[in-house]
């Protein structure tokens, strides 16, 4: 029976009655109205869960995140993995469209407490973005926890000055007192530059002058590089009280490999550092003699080892074999393709030869935060900058003030940290990268991306851990920084054991398998490595083999290096006969 318009419309008004008279609300409109439908339905495969759900977080209006909050608080309800989803869903809608759920949002202080870490940092996060009063005295009682890491207590420290800047002012200046250690300091000074510019830089001042340089001052710096007029405000304070000179060389190193120029600051870092203003660009007749030097007298096992180091920091923005920063671009294979002059000039003036897709954008926000980065998207509601990093920052584009256009995010400095011969060797290995030999374009399943576990607890180095002890401590671990192979594949051990400051490490790379069935990995040396895949402990031998199933699998090293008989670790895979494995290593930054 085809009913008529009027027909409908009384149907439609009918149905509004009942609901009224039964006390159901009906929905609000919404973007996401068809998805909520479904999915309240309970009639979505579990497989198809997760897109329906960051779909409706994508599109969703403030009611409807609240059935997403809803849901993701009952431990009995959704699996651990969709659960962990939707709060992710709702952090990006928090940071990307500024949006959160209606209603009471006090229950998400229950998910801080959670046994998944996963969860209790999306917890402690939520709280932030979405203001939750009640957990601030809570952070700030954990802020003197021991048993919370140095990265939960930064999330707290956080949170705290988004849910209330006007308490958190004295509670950070208090922070950042010399009672306190230098670390819990420096995320103190953090969080208070984007409220008090003044309190912060003083502060700053103070814990600069009195650290040898031995601990990361990047905390400090990028919380005045990441507010407008925070580069000017440090600089001052430094130009009046001077850190060491050490002090400054890293702090001018860390500016750099984030990208950052910012002129008044740079100078007096290069100033106290005692490193010389940038050199003149080359003459012509200096730029042919340069270039027959490198070609003549240039080592390129050498280059590498200048292009590997933390205060050039070439790899966080530049891949190489896809492994390393997705900022610049990948130079697998630049020396078969680009002159050694185009190689030299590029590296001594990066704005020189910028190519469009690798200028930077540089935006102020309305509440005076910058964002410096490539725009890796723009949609109507928000621009997506990346960072030299590798950060993606999420800015909604009503809370954008300003735009720049910027220069090339390499900075052009870097070669006051170079000798000259270091300068010739770096350029010979990137006019070496792709052809044929040691730097050729790798052609094998190999490991190139790994995760070093950064303060390993002592029950990990006295021991192999049992599996709950390698679950808790290894697998759920926040505390891995990323390193890379050389183009062999080789991973200098020597690196780690400086960098984790221990003989016995722990690092970590990964595979995705796409079809399940058995893979093969195949070690250069044994002695002194344990692996587990996934949650596998392995034979201790060169050659194992395990059943994979799809999804990505860790493949965990424990290497004692007190024990190894190779200075270096290399992992290949492979699929064995009769094996309908499908897989790829997982690369990038």
């Amino acid at each position: 029976m085809i009913l008529s318009i009027r027909q409908r419309v009384l149907l439609v008004a009918i149905g509004a009655i009942l609901c009224g008279s039964l006390g159901i609300a009906a929905d609000p409109p919404s973007a996401a109205g068809p998805l909520m439908s479904l999915l309240k339905s309970g009639r979505v495969p579990e497989s198809r869960q997760s897109t329906i759900v960051k779909l409706i977080c994508e599109r969703g209006n403030a009611h409807d995140l609240r059935f997403i909050f809803e849901s993701a608080l009952q431990e009995d309800g959704w699996p651990l993995e969709l659960r962990t989803q939707a709060l992710s869903g709702l952090l990006e809608a928090a940071t990307t469209r500024s949006l959160r759920p209606n209603g009471d949002l006090s229950e998400t202080i229950d998910l801080v407490s959670s046994a998944n870490s996963l969860i209790s940092r999306l917890g402690v996060e939520l709280c932030g973005h979405w203001r939750v009063e009640a957990a601030f005295p809570i952070f700030a009682e954990q802020i003197d926890s021991s048993q919370l890491s140095l990265e939960q207590k930064r999330l707290r420290i956080q949170a705290m000055a988004q849910i209330s800047p006007d308490k958190s002012q004295d509670f950070l200046i208090d922070l950042a007192g010399e009672k306190y250690s230098f670390e819990i300091r420096s995320m103190a000074i953090r969080a208070l530059a984007g409220i008090s510019l003044p309190d912060a830089g003083r502060l700053a001042g103070e814990a600069l002058q009195k650290t040898d340089g031995s601990l990361d001052l990047g905390e400090i710096l990028d919380g005045f590089l990441e507010r407008d007029g925070g580069a000017e405000v440090l600089a001052s304070i430094l130009q009046q009280s001077p850190p060491s000179q050490d002090v400054a060389k890293l702090a001018l190193r860390h500016l750099y490999s984030v990208g950052r120029t910012d002129p008044q600051l740079s100078d007096v870092l290069s100033k106290i550092s005692g490193i010389a203003d940038e050199p003149a660009l080359p003459t012509p007749e200096e730029l042919s003699e340069l270039v027959r030097v490198i070609e003549q007298n240039g080592d390129p096992h050498r280059g590498e080892a200048v292009f590997r180091r933390d205060d050039l920091s070439c790899m966080k923005c530049h891949a190489v074999n896809q492994a390393g920063g997705q900022i610049g671009p990948d130079l697998s294979a630049v020396g078969s393709s680009s002159p050694v002059e185009y190689l030299l000039m590029s590296v001594l003036d990066p704005d020189q030869s910028i190519k469009e897709a690798y200028t930077t954008k540089v935006v102020v926000t309305v509440s005076g935060k910058i964002h410096q980065g490539l725009v890796d998207n723009r949609t109507s509601t928000t621009l997506f900058l990346k960072q030299a990093t590798g950060q993606v920052d999420a800015i909604p584009v009503d809370e954008i003030e300003e735009e720049i256009e910027g220069k090339s995010l390499m900075p052009k400095g870097l070669v006051k940290f170079m000798t000259h011969a270091e300068l010739i060797d770096l350029v010979k290995f990137l006019s070496e990268l792709g052809k044929p030999g040691d730097f050729a374009v790798r052609s094998s399943p190999r490991i190139q991306l790994w995760k070093l576990l950064k303060n390993v607890p002592d029950q990990l180095i006295n021991e192999v851990p049992t599996l709950s002890a390698f679950e808790d401590l290894v697998l759920n671990a926040d505390s891995w920084t990323s390193v890379y192979s050389r183009i062999n594949g080789d991973l200098p051990l020597d690196e780690l054991t400086k960098s984790a400051n221990e003989n016995v490490i722990y690092v970590q790379g990964e595979v995705e398998i796409s079809m399940s069935g058995p893979i093969t990995g195949e070690l250069n040396a044994s002695e002194g490595v344990t692996v587990w895949a996934g949650t596998q402990l392995m034979p201790a031998e060169t050659e194992f083999t395990w059943q994979a199933e799809e999804g990505v699998t860790p493949i965990t090293l424990r290497i004692d290096t007190s024990a190894t008989v190779s200075g270096v670790v290399r992992l290949e895979l492979r699929r064995p006969d009769q094996s309908s494995v499908e897989f790829t290593v997982v690369d990038g930054q």
